[in-house]
């Protein structure tokens, strides 16, 4: 019996005030798989799920293919800022692309929004490679040369000869955020990290996804200078391109067809409730809207 049955029968029984026994037992969990015969594969109802296909980020995915496939020749974008409002599908399109690109290519995808400070955010990176949490009073410096060690072992670890290495920092605003630290002063060493490994024939790229571009925020001109201008745009979902998504996602995730009303009615109610809360100036509160692609 699953969790949830069982959790249910227990509420039951002491609601009632009587002892359980194995025929209710039974009865609630027949009860619970008849509802979840609805569902085909319940996987694809949830947000973090990456897509099984593109829908309405084609032109996205072309840029970010344009960027990364540089390695070929030779030479790839250092820093590309990936922007554009909650919700409007950055962090899954970057990760998806990562993910099916070229399996030749590593990638570390970080997520920054547990970080309070820049040294957070560099023992975040590390935690990613498996790599121990630094002290601050190690300073920086030592955290960069960590990194920069990291990303080299991960390379030497590919038996092709793909030198090439994408580093995803997302919700880099947190960064951004760090009035205490430094944060240019930590963009400028990580830049300098790329150089250093270039030296010795690493290609890397770094992606910071966040709700602005990166020239918005407030940063040294020395930083300005060497993250260069390599963008891309997500601008909010169409209500055709929500509506296709729901369909995608409906059809793998439901064993009988969703009606077409219903499904235009949830894409209706999501673009209501994005625009409502856009113009509330709530948005770090949309959960309707995360920075997933449904």
């Amino acid at each position: 019996m699953s969790i949830t049955a069982k959790a249910i029968y227990l509420y039951i029984c002491v609601s009632n005030g009587r002892a359980a026994n194995k025929e209710d037992l039974k009865r609630i969990s027949e009860q619970v798989e008849k509802e979840n015969a609805v569902f085909a594969n319940k996987i694809f109802l949830d947000n973090l799920t990456l897509p099984s296909q593109i829908i309405g980020r084609e032109s996205k995915v072309k840029e970010l293919v344009h960027f990364f496939l540089g390695y070929k020749q030779g030479l790839v974008v250092p820093f590309v800022s990936v922007y554009g409002r909650s919700g409007s599908g950055k962090s899954m399109i970057v990760k998806f692309v990562c993910e099916n690109l070229d399996e030749n290519i590593p990638y570390a995808f970080v997520n920054l929004r547990k970080a309070k400070t820049v040294f957070g955010c560099a023992n975040l990176i590390l935690a990613e490679f498996g790599q121990p949490s630094l002290k601050s009073a190690q300073g920086i410096n030592t955290a960069i040369e960590q990194i920069s060690n990291a990303i080299e072992q991960e390379l030497s670890k590919k038996k092709s000869k793909t030198r090439f290495f994408i580093l995803v920092l997302d919700e880099f605003d947190v960064l951004l955020y760090d009035n205490r630290g430094n944060p240019s002063d930590f963009i400028y060493k990580l830049r300098v990290m790329e150089e250093n490994l270039r030296e010795k024939g690493y290609l890397i790229c770094i992606v910071a996804i966040s709700n602005n571009v990166i020239a918005d925020y407030k940063v040294d001109d020395r930083v300005r200078s060497r993250i260069g201008t390599s963008e891309v745009f997500f601008e909010p979902y169409t209500s055709q391109a929500v509506l296709a998504i729901l369909k995608d996602r409906a059809a793998r995730a439901f064993s009988e067809p969703v009606e077409t009303e219903v499904l235009h009615y949830c894409a209706r109610k999501r673009m209501q409730v994005c625009v409502s809360k856009l113009f509330n100036h709530s948005i770090p509160s949309l959960q309707s809207c995360n920075d997933k692609q449904y």
